[in-house]
């Protein structure tokens, strides 16, 4: 036989649900008190108190500044470290479920509470709801509104004044209205493997080589100008073998003795080429 459910039950899984039942009238006077308790309460202690007596569930540290608004209390469940700042307000006709490490701004909004559309049935008193989901480290800023259904991943940042209509996965920065992501946030400690460490540091090698290059091609352009004033012949046999001996003794790896020597050799018949083509 199949089980009735309770209009809570209907509630809590985001069925239609009379809201006018009596059960869930006493629940919404109970945490209307408790509401009360909590907003007017100056010991932080106590107030800490109150709300893990209110909430589904609380992580430790967790710190919410007054005032703060909820319809049941028993549908929110905050991870670890969660702070929220002054007027944070949570429709929790379904779950709302903030991870560990989550701070929320001043005014935050979040709507777990919806209606039919249709006239009739909105004015019959039937509601609904869809979950709200955060993951870890979130960042809500100052007067954000998550709308219902809203899931955003871990490390998600919104920007102030933002209202939310929609999920965002893990690592984004997301603001506007509606909302859309305004750019990734990248973890060093995922995305760099080993490989792309080793080639981001090539990478800064090679910005300085080249900048040291462009410093030889200057001395170069110089010397250019020197040997047209002096009518000189380009090639000097003698300082290419002079230069190429003292790399030779810059060199610390003998592994490495090979081919570096053969990388200066290139640039030495490249600047005989560019100085050629300068003297023409």
């Amino acid at each position: 036989m199949e089980e009735i459910k309770s209009e809570r039950q209907k509630m809590i899984d985001g069925e239609l649900y009379f809201a006018g039942d009596p059960e869930l009238a006493t629940a919404r006077k109970f945490a209307r008190e408790q509401m009360k308790l909590i907003n007017k309460e100056e010991d932080s202690q106590i107030r800490r108190q109150l709300v893990e007596e209110t909430f589904g569930t609380t992580g430790t540290g967790s710190y919410i500044e007054p005032s703060i608004s909820f319809d049941y209390g028993f549908n929110i469940h905050v991870g670890k470290n969660f702070y929220a700042n002054f007027n944070s307000i949570f429709l929790d006709i379904c779950p709302i479920t903030i991870g560990d490490n989550c701070m929320f701004g001043p005014n935050v909004q979040l709507y777990a509470a919806t209606h039919p559309l249709h006239p009739v049935k909105r004015n019959s008193g039937l509601e609904y709801g869809k979950p709200i989901t955060m993951g870890d480290n979130v960042w809500l800023g100052g007067g954000v509104v998550i709308t219902p259904g809203v899931t955003l991943g871990d490390n998600v940042v919104v920007a102030a004044g933002s209202v939310v209509t929609k999920s965002f996965p893990d690592n984004c920065v997301i603001g506007g209205n509606p909302a859309k992501i305004l750019k990734e946030i990248e973890l060093d400690e995922k995305k760099q493997s080993p490989l792309t460490v080793q080639r981001s540091k090539i990478d800064t090698l090679d910005k300085k080589i080249v900048a040291l290059l462009e410093e030889r091609m200057d001395a170069i352009e110089a010397i250019v100008t020197i040997k047209k004033t002096a009518d000189k012949q380009i090639l000097d046999a003698s300082r290419e073998q002079e230069v190429l001996g003292k790399i030779a003794t810059y060199i610390k790896n003998d592994a490495y003795r090979d081919v570096i020597k053969e990388t200066y050799q290139g640039i030495m018949d490249a600047s005989k080429k560019f100085q050629q083509k300068q003297m023409d």
